[in-house]
């Protein structure tokens, strides 16, 4: 026996089967079964399921990600190099691209801009392996035998180890710590072999993979900027900004960078020759490597090649070389030339370009050099933008300290 339903749950079901059994409308299967509850169950279950989608595609979206990062971090060095090279020299490729011959073969002018940067960087690393390296190997075997047949007196002189020995260094430590020394330089030159080999293919492969990046981003050039623009879920404007901070400071670091090594290299050999160092070109060539890293990488060189100088029988060559080293290579190239050169090109004072190229050398490496002036470039930029465009009260009516002094300047100049 079926009970009657009460009386508001048959208004309920008049209500639904009128609004569904209106024109255009439907009765929806089991309307009789349910009184009143089945559009609501419908609604629910579609606002779910929306709910669920988007989940589905949040965790899915993190998933590819992580896999995509995990496939990318073996690479990442070769990838980067590769970028590096296409936002420096893009402006080179839309000048060949204005080019008739070449304006319909964009794929051929990237393979010519990427041979003539890569045929650059094989000659360097050429010149430092064969030429700088062999003669850096001369200089240490010729160490070794004057070592080898009178020990510590044979190697730095007398008149070396007796200015040593006014300052109450024992001379048989001192002996110890050069045969130690000695020891673990032989041992790593025994190994040089298998490491050679297995470097060689390590820098074969970064050759290889830093050039095809940087050919499909020169190929792809606007076309694959404008479509990250499109992809990022942020207004046009800002996305360019960003893109537009990162492209310059990609540059000024590299252009700055590249100026403070040739002037630290060429600096360098004008004291080397000064002072009578043997060898001049070699040691400055090393220092210009040496220059990469800011501050402590040239005085690794300079300072060395001072002290031995300075202990081996010409004390005031060697303090004269120490004093050109400390003004002439260190302190005008890195605190007057490299943040002149750097911070004038980017939206970034002297403080905060120090603490981009240090910090991001400390924490990159190498490569830090490039990568910390980005990081902190991209986190400066999303601050004035946050400022311009989303801050409650409206931009701030302050000076930005943290750009370049004459930083209005530059973006008046032409």
């Amino acid at each position: 026996m079926k009970c009657a339903a009460p009386p508001y749950r048959r208004r309920r079901l008049a209500s639904a089967i009128e609004h569904f059994g209106a024109p255009g409308g439907r009765i929806p299967p089991g309307a009789e079964l349910f009184p009143g509850g089945l559009p609501r169950v419908q609604a629910v279950a579609r606002i779910d399921r929306t709910k669920l989608e988007n989940g589905t595609f949040l965790v899915l979206f993190a998933f590819a990600a992580y896999l995509f990062w995990q496939t990318l971090e073996p690479v990442w060095i070769p990838v980067f190099l590769g970028l590096t090279i296409a936002v420096t020299v893009y402006p080179l490729q839309e000048k060949l691209l204005r080019r008739r011959r070449l304006a319909r073969h964009p794929g051929l002018a990237a393979a010519l801009l990427t041979a003539l940067v890569m045929t650059v960087m094989v000659g360097l690393l050429t010149f430092l392996l064969f030429v700088v390296g062999s003669r850096v190997l001369e200089l240490l075997r010729g160490a070794a035998d004057r070592y080898q047949h009178g020990g510590t007196t044979g190697l730095l002189g007398d008149e070396a180890m007796a200015f040593l020995g006014r300052f109450g260094l024992d001379t048989a430590s001192l002996q110890r710590r050069l045969a130690d020394l000695l020891r673990d330089l032989a041992a790593a030159l025994g190994k040089s072999v298998t490491t050679v080999i297995t470097a060689t293919f390590s820098l074969l492969f970064v050759f290889v993979f830093t050039a095809l990046t940087s050919y499909y981003l020169l190929v792809e050039g606007r076309e694959g900027t404008a479509w990250l623009v499109e992809v990022i879920p942020l207004p046009d404007g800002e996305v360019w900004e960003l893109v537009r901070n990162i492209r310059d400071v990609t540059r000024a670091m590299l252009f700055g960078t590249g100026v403070t090594a040739v002037y630290q290299g060429v600096a360098a050999f004008i004291g080397y020759w000064i002072f009578g160092v043997d060898s001049p070109l070699v040691w400055a060539s090393l220092t210009g490597v040496a220059s990469f890293l800011p501050a402590i990488g040239t005085a690794l060189v300079w300072v060395p090649v001072a002290l031995f100088v300075l202990l081996n029988h010409h004390p005031a060559e060697g303090i004269g070389l120490l004093i050109w080293g400390a003004l002439v290579i260190v302190f005008v190239a890195d605190y007057i030339l490299r943040p002149k050169l750097v911070g004038t090109r980017i939206r970034m004072n002297d403080l905060l370009v120090f603490i981009a190229i240090f910090g991001g050398v400390e924490a990159f490496g190498i490569l830090g050099i490039v990568v910390g002036p980005i990081a902190v470039a991209l986190f400066l930029s999303i601050i004035r933008i946050y400022l311009r465009d989303y801050r409650p009260d409206g931009p701030p009516h302050v000076h930005d300290v943290t750009e370049a002094e004459n930083d209005e300047l530059m973006q008046n100049a032409p």
